[in-house]
């Protein structure tokens, strides 16, 4: 049985961050799950445009408030507590925290799983998991 502390990874490898967002990795590859989960804070301000191309995501809102724009259709989805929105195919999307807000903080599970310390590349994207 896995227990883990968010407390106990702050400053690791596993607390990860880019501009506009952080990231505490609490279940990654080394822990041989199949999935990664992660607590996520998209800061306010932040517009991240994202494209997991090689991982599929869920994300689970637990505080804050946000939109998520599908860039291929233009569609808007308000985001807040208790609202799930999941990238299903690779699809490329935009997460924006209106400047002024709290953080949109949301629960993340991915597939395959993240090694842990990946950073958003230029396209949006983390680079495919190592076999």
């Amino acid at each position: 049985m896995i227990i883990r502390e968010k407390s106990a990874l702050r400053n690791t490898a596993r607390d990860a961050s880019g501009p506009g967002w952080t990231s505490l990795r609490l279940l990654v590859r080394s822990d041989g799950m199949g999935f990664s989960m992660t607590e996520t804070e998209v800061l306010p301000g932040a517009v991240l445009n994202l494209h997991y191309k090689h991982h599929v995501e869920a994300c689970y809102c637990i505080a804050g408030h946000g939109t998520v724009t599908e860039l291929e259709t233009g569609a808007r989805h308000d985001i807040g507590p208790g609202t799930l929105y999941a990238p299903d195919a690779h699809d490329r999307h935009e997460v924006r925290v209106p400047e002024g807000a709290g953080p949109l903080r949301l629960i993340c599970v991915f597939s395959p799983a993240l090694e842990g310390d990946e950073v958003h590349g230029p396209e949006g994207s983390y680079p495919p998991a190592q076999d």
